[in-house]
């Protein structure tokens, strides 16, 4: 298996982790968030028995913002336990020849302007990964229902923007193609980041998590490579 970076990744502000050696890596955590995400969103939106726990969990009362990613994961994987017997690498190494330092854009997807850039290491090229589970399958099809209805939420927002035919469209139709995409690594700043996507469509949700914890239920700020013309962590677990 390999993991090809269609667009830049980015681990955080400070670049990514080195070992004792100093050689850059990817830590496990990025697969298990991202492969997290994508299973969220699929058994949501393929079980109408957990959209309707996590939604009477999201208009309850005490609902607080840093238990949210935490409580819908743990309400989907007690009934879809998928993640059980996921073998993935503590790290995957990085080549260093291909990690640049560039500006990146916090853009605001529905002003179309950079909020506040900042400048980090960039990684963008293919890196041997093996990635086992039993249910690789239903990963693979989690997978595909979470990238390509972020690509359309994203693209949503741009399409009047130049990106839009230059960016998005040719991405969401590559990614029917690839046999795992993933997003991962640094995105957006959103805390939740796309966990609670599905949930857009329900107005009584949104506006319930608009007013309670002050946030776009959508990841409206991602981060974009202005030289690169390329939103980030685009990737592809590709089977060999």
């Amino acid at each position: 298996m390999e993991l090809v970076c269609w667009t830049p990744i980015i681990y955080n502000r400070q670049g990514f982790p080195r070992d004792g050696d100093g050689k850059p890596f990817l830590p496990k955590n990025v697969f298990v968030e991202a492969i997290t995400s994508a299973v969220i969103f699929y058994y949501v939106k393929k079980d109408k028995e957990i959209e309707n726990k996590i939604k009477k969990y999201l208009l309850s009362k005490d609902i607080k913002f840093d238990e949210v990613s935490s409580k819908v994961k743990t309400i989907v994987l007690s009934k879809y336990p998928v993640l059980d017997q996921l073998e993935i690498p503590e790290k995957v190494y990085l080549s260093e020849k291909e990690i640049q330092k560039k500006y990146i854009e916090i853009f605001d997807l529905k002003s179309w302007e950079d909020v506040k850039g900042f400048k980090t290491e960039v990684f963008k090229g293919i890196v041997p990964v093996e990635i086992k589970s039993p249910h690789i399958e239903k990963l693979k099809a989690a997978a595909h229902s979470y990238a390509e209805a972020l690509a359309k939420m994203e693209h949503s927002f741009l399409k009047e923007h130049y990106l839009s035919s230059l960016f998005y469209e040719p991405l969401i139709n590559g990614l029917k193609k690839w046999d795992i995409p993933l997003r991962i690594g640094m995105w957006t700043e959103v805390s939740f980041k796309g966990d609670l996507l599905f949930f857009w469509r329900i107005k009584e949700v949104r506006e319930r998590v608009l007013k309670q914890l002050k946030t776009d239920i959508r990841p409206r700020y991602v981060l974009y490579i202005p030289d690169e013309k390329q939103t980030t962590g685009w990737t592809e677990l590709k089977i060999k």
